[in-house]
């Protein structure tokens, strides 16, 4: 893992210099077109959305020949999640790597990859997107939202944090206000843990941790890890009781609007940077929990079958808007073995 991130800083580096400093990517002078990108993480090349955004761009100027390439807007410069999805809808953005759970409002079968314990490990979940399934499911958002998915990149488990104490039970969330992600099945998901949630945006977490205005939060590890939640949380609990699925995404009419070479470029090109963000997001998650440890949280492994049996009513709630009850179920007979 060392040895791929040093790899990928060195080309980051040498490629890519003005990233390091902060600013978007500079236009390329060759390219015919160039496309807004953005993202949710701070412009530092080893977090994983900076990390996809240009490797993203260094395959499209391959495989294009240079006529295509991506400005990069990191830090919701362009808008929080749901407000930039949105822009690629209507097209003022063209590309944005985000949490699919925060453009489930588009088509709600998306949320199937939402649900609690839906996957097991990095790879499972891979197979899963690379299957009929994972591609059905990103025609159906294509059809409905007119958004292109171009992958899925499993890019870290949800576990929980918090300043009070370790979470070893459900009974353990009695006590602690828990920010989550503004989605109902991760509303329902606390609910049937017995936990008290509120929605927040992203940007406010931190100083809502700091003043004790929440006790803790629900997100994946890369991202607590971009956003030095380490700094105002005590306690890591490794639940694992959500994937996020991250979602590579194009507006579909400017992505029909290119010349036939250049959309095979397009898919060329997301094909190798989802397989090597799928790769790195795992490699990267085993780090993160390291640098956790390093900066002094208490990490905990708790048994994982109360929190399994508690969920289990949110998968039959929301079995009819995901796509079925038998959908679930052959995803999760797919990871079996």
């Amino acid at each position: 893992m060392r040895h791929l991130k040093q790899c990928f800083t060195a080309m980051v580096v040498i490629i890519f210099a003005a990233a390091l400093l902060g600013f978007a990517a500079p236009k390329a002078e060759a390219a015919k077109y160039v496309m807004k990108f953005a993202h949710n993480n701070p412009p530092k090349p080893q977090l994983l959305y900076q990390a996809i955004a240009l490797t993203m761009q260094k395959n499209l100027q391959v495989y294009s020949k240079g006529d295509l390439d991506i400005q990069i807007f990191p830090s919701s410069q362009l808008g929080k999640d749901r407000v930039a999805a949105k822009k690629v809808q209507l097209g003022s953005v063209h590309m944005q790597v985000v949490a699919s759970n925060n453009i489930t409002a588009f088509d709600r079968r998306l949320d199937i990859f939402t649900l609690p314990f839906m996957f097991g490990s990095f790879k499972g979940a891979v197979k899963v997107f690379n299957s009929d399934i994972g591609q059905n499911i990103g025609e159906n958002f294509r059809k409905k939202s007119g958004i292109r998915v171009l992958g899925f990149v499993a890019t870290g488990f949800r576990n929980m944090m918090n300043s009070k104490h370790p979470i070893m039970k459900p009974a353990d969330l009695g006590d602690l206000r828990m920010r989550i992600a503004k989605n109902p099945i991760m509303v329902q998901t606390y609910k049937a843990l017995g936990g008290s949630t509120i929605g927040m945006a992203p940007t406010e977490l931190f100083s809502a941790l700091s003043t004790k205005t929440v006790d803790g939060h629900d997100g994946g590890s890369s991202w607590a890890w971009a956003q030095k939640l380490y700094e105002v949380q005590k306690y890591l609990s490794i639940t694992r009781h959500q994937l996020v699925a991250g979602a590579l995404i194009m507006n579909d009419k400017y992505y029909a609007k290119l010349p036939k070479h250049l959309q095979k470029a397009v898919l060329m090109a997301a094909r190798d940077t989802i397989a090597w963000a799928n790769t790195y997001a795992e490699e990267n998650e085993q780090d993160i929990m390291k640098g956790f440890a390093a900066k002094g949280l208490t990490i905990a492994s708790p048994d994982l079958k109360p929190f399994r049996e508690a969920v289990k009513p949110v998968h039959k709630m929301f079995a009819d808007k995901v796509g079925g009850i038998e959908l679930i179920n052959r995803i999760l007979k797919m990871q079996e073995g």
